[in-house]
């Protein structure tokens, strides 16, 4: 196990060009992360400038033991991208100082991070020191002031419009509009609220009373359940009621209700719902038979005495498998979209655990950031991890103590870039290349895959001892205008 300062320089002679002078100034800084974050209580890093000069990598973590880490694991050793860290970037290259700017952990949650370069003796920037800090509950506050200021300028304008008009109101709300006194009797509705009740009741509207229509046995209880949007079904029918209370004096004088037809809404939810609970069910049914189909292989195997045999049945089982997760994926996703950084991951792990001896040690890693992929593309991209993975383990590092498996995910504009690699051993490229029975299929199926079904690319290429096998995948369009969607 390295210590803080072994791993620091570890990764620093690997990734950065930095020298020894510089490395030591980190791990010296480094050592003091720990009271830096508890005096802040905040996470705290160290980042560092990769040999390509665009990302940083990082280099040391420290949290605050008075509140829950941001990240579920460590991230030292993982690359920091200049498209997802924009200020950590800036001030590795411009030496400026950046201050609560906001964003969005790996885990999704809201957080303010504070950048600082690092110089060296000489005043060059070597890297940065890091603090982020959860911001939810100042966010979650942020919404509730601006939601309470929003109430109340559409209230001052609503009742100053009353007031001097008495018209005009609808084109300018755009819902019914029910004004009503302290026993919940309507004194005023605007056009579409008229029009919606008529729908429902008869009789002159201004004489109803819109609490009891709606149930409530007291104004204040109508006042605090409609607080927020409440959807009330009237047959077929389907309408937002909110509400928002009248002061006069301090005292509760009555409230002005919103009312919206969201009917047609409802209507196209339900059906949608529908259609998504049939798809669910689907890839349900299907995921069970893929396991159902690995019971039966797993079943045949175990009644095989030939190595090779078993061997052959173990492939093929890894290739459902492989499939089976992307079902799995589609029953709990609401879209047509699969996380190929967790589909990645899943597939490595399951293989190692289901494959590698007692007595080895495989060290995995998947490293990138998440890359969503169509369900068009997810099943032939699993097999394909999967037949690469099994080279891998087959040829890259059987019978070594010990080995690693790499895979690398980066998207380039409109395709997926994916390398995967393993630390492999003298003459690797000539089994990977040979004719043996199967290593030629899982090779063949990745062609095909890639190349005819994906009309992607795909070759190998030798690294020292190890082999390196990297694919191009074009992203199908459905998945740029979800991306374009959420810029």
């Amino acid at each position: 196990m390295l210590t803080q300062r072994q791993l620091i320089r570890c990764l620093c002679l690997e990734h950065t060009d930095l020298s020894t002078e510089d490395i030591t100034i980190l791990e010296n800084m480094a050592g003091q992360l720990q009271v830096i974050a508890t005096l802040t209580n905040t996470d705290v890093f160290i980042d560092t400038l990769s040999n390509n000069r665009v990302d940083s990598i990082v280099l040391a973590w420290a949290h605050s033991s008075g509140s829950p880490p941001l990240y579920r694991k460590s991230v030292v050793g993982e690359m920091a991208y200049a498209t997802q860290e924009p200020a950590v970037s800036q001030a590795l290259l411009t030496g400026e100082n950046f201050y609560n700017i906001r964003g969005v952990s790996q885990e999704g949650i809201p957080i303010a991070q504070t950048v600082v370069p690092l110089p060296n003796t000489s005043g060059q920037i070597i890297g940065v020191l890091i603090m982020e800090k959860d911001i939810s509950e100042e966010i979650r506050q942020e919404e509730q002031v601006k939601f309470l200021t929003q109430t109340a300028d559409r209230l001052s304008q609503t009742l100053m419009s009353l007031t001097t008009t008495g018209c005009g109101w609808e084109e300018w709300v755009g819902n019914g509009i029910f004004v009503l006194n302290n026993q919940g009797k309507i004194t005023y509705a605007n056009k579409r609220a008229t029009a919606i009740v008529e729908i429902l009741y008869e009789g002159n509207i201004e004489k109803e009373n819109l609490m009891a229509m709606l149930s409530f046995t007291s104004l204040q209880t109508m006042i605090e359940k409609l607080n927020k949007p409440r959807n009330f079904q009237f047959g077929y029918a389907s309408y937002l009621f909110q509400a928002h209370s009248l002061v006069t004096g301090g005292v509760l004088s009555g409230c002005v209700v919103s009312v919206q037809d969201v009917t047609e809404l409802r209507q196209k939810e339900r059906q949608l719902d529908m259609q998504s609970i049939i798809i669910e069910e689907i890839n349900h049914r299907v995921k069970n038979t893929l396991q159902n189909v690995i019971s039966l292989l797993r079943l045949q195997m175990r009644r095989s005495r030939w190595k090779s045999v078993k061997s052959e049945f173990t492939s093929c089982i890894n290739r459902v498998l492989s499939i089976s997760k992307v079902y799995e994926v589609f029953t709990y996703q609401s879209r047509d979209l699969v996380n190929l950084y967790e589909l990645a991951d899943y597939i490595l792990e399951n293989m190692v655990q289901s494959s590698v001896l007692p007595e080895q040690n495989v060290k995995t890693i998947v490293e990138g950031q998440d890359i969503f992929i169509h369900a068009s593309q997810a099943v032939p991209v699993a097999l394909v991890l999967n037949e690469l993975i099994a080279n891998c383990l087959k040829h890259g590092i059987k019978d070594a103590p010990s080995g690693e498996i790499h895979i690398t995910l980066q998207q380039s504009g409109e395709s997926i870039n994916l390398k995967v690699m393993d630390s492999g051993k003298e003459g690797e490229m000539l089994n990977y290349s040979s004719e043996g029975k199967d290593r030629k299929l899982g090779l063949y199926i990745v062609k095909l895959l890639i190349c005819e079904q994906l009309g992607g690319d795909f070759e190998l290429e030798s690294y020292g001892k190890s082999v390196i096998a990297n694919l191009s995948i074009p992203l199908c369009g459905v998945v740029s205008e979800y991306k374009n969607s959420k810029v």
